[in-house]
């Protein structure tokens, strides 16, 4: 018997010392790698009239799609998730800018860095902290296209909210923000997106996402977009679902609690067995008020804006 305990104890301890190091060493290239998601389908699949755009951010020449209002009162700049495209299924996008347009809102939405149709720099997403330049040149294309004069509203899901608030903290001058579910804790995310990706408990990616931030080059810490966006003086509509497994209430509710400036709304909640969260598996909710409660999204939007603009 205790030869066996030994036994159990050696190859415990092995488990353990082989998964700690898959964890620094495999386990953040994996958390961070992308692959590839081209666009297939344009606003014109939804009746929106829409121009094909090109934006030089740091060199690179981002695809993108610039669909106006008639008679536009604001431009929004559209930020979309980690690893999606500007025709992110989970929103859904397309049926999103046709919501836009019709409340009287131009719309610019881009790939951006290592997504979609624009350049491969080294394929490794930054969770907002590297991608925010790209919003900076959205902003200038605004400018030089003439629409400088139209109040500019960052609208993003997911990591494009940590992409937004990195852009207004570095610079970028809007006028409101609208954060659909928004990456606010990189570390809490990066482990609860092990467990919707392998199906293992949350706590085992510890080491895993302390190594991409820590060692790597995620934001942690007073870094991250959530602690940034505390002394965000903007008004900001922040939209969570509930239940969201990867980019959670908690983290939302802080963030309000400490801002002011930002207006919490949680979504009604979403039953698992509901057509509009059908073959996301373990995503479940993420991103998912629109798309399963749309009336009650446009008319929080409708409302958020019509006291802002």
């Amino acid at each position: 018997m205790r030869n066996l305990l030994k036994v159990l104890a050696l190859v415990t301890l092995v488990i353990v010392i082989a998964w700690l190091l898959l964890s620094f060493i495999w386990g953040p290239k994996l958390a961070v790698q992308l692959a590839e998601n081209p666009v297939i389908a344009t606003p014109k699949d939804v009746g929106i009239a829409y121009e094909d755009v090109r934006v030089v951010s740091d060199g690179l020449e981002l695809e993108g799609w610039w669909m106006p209002a008639e008679g536009s009162r604001a431009v929004v700049l559209f930020a979309h998730g980690a690893g999606s495209n500007r025709t992110s299924w989970f929103l859904p996008s397309l049926e999103f800018y046709r919501t836009l347009v019709e409340l009287d809102l131009s719309v610019i939405s881009i790939d951006m860095r290592n997504h979609g149709n624009s350049p491969i720099t080294d394929g490794e997403l930054g969770m907002g902290g590297k991608e925010w330049p790209d919003l900076i040149a959205v902003s200038d294309w605004i400018d030089n296209h003439g629409y400088s004069n139209l109040p500019k509203i960052g609208v993003s899901l997911s990591m494009g909210g940590a992409t937004t608030i990195y852009a207004v903290d570095r610079g970028l001058k809007l006028d409101a923000m609208v954060l659909i579910d928004p990456l606010l804790n990189t570390t809490d995310a990066l482990m609860q997106g092990g467990w919707v990706a392998f199906g293992l408990p949350p706590a085992l990616f510890a080491p895993t996402a302390w190594a991409a931030t820590r060692m790597g080059k995620l934001p942690y810490g007073a870094s991250d977009a959530g602690a940034l966006a505390e002394s965000v003086a903007i008004p900001t509509l922040l939209i969570q679902d509930p239940a969201d497994p990867i980019t959670r209430l908690p983290h939302a509710q802080a963030l309000a609690s400490a801002n002011p400036h930002v207006q919490l709304e949680v979504a009604p909640p979403v039953a698992t067995d509901q057509d509009c969260i059908d073959n996301k598996g373990r995503w479940g909710t993420h991103v998912a008020a629109y798309k399963c409660h749309e009336s009650w999204t446009v008319s929080i939007l409708s409302e958020f804006l019509s006291r802002h603009l």
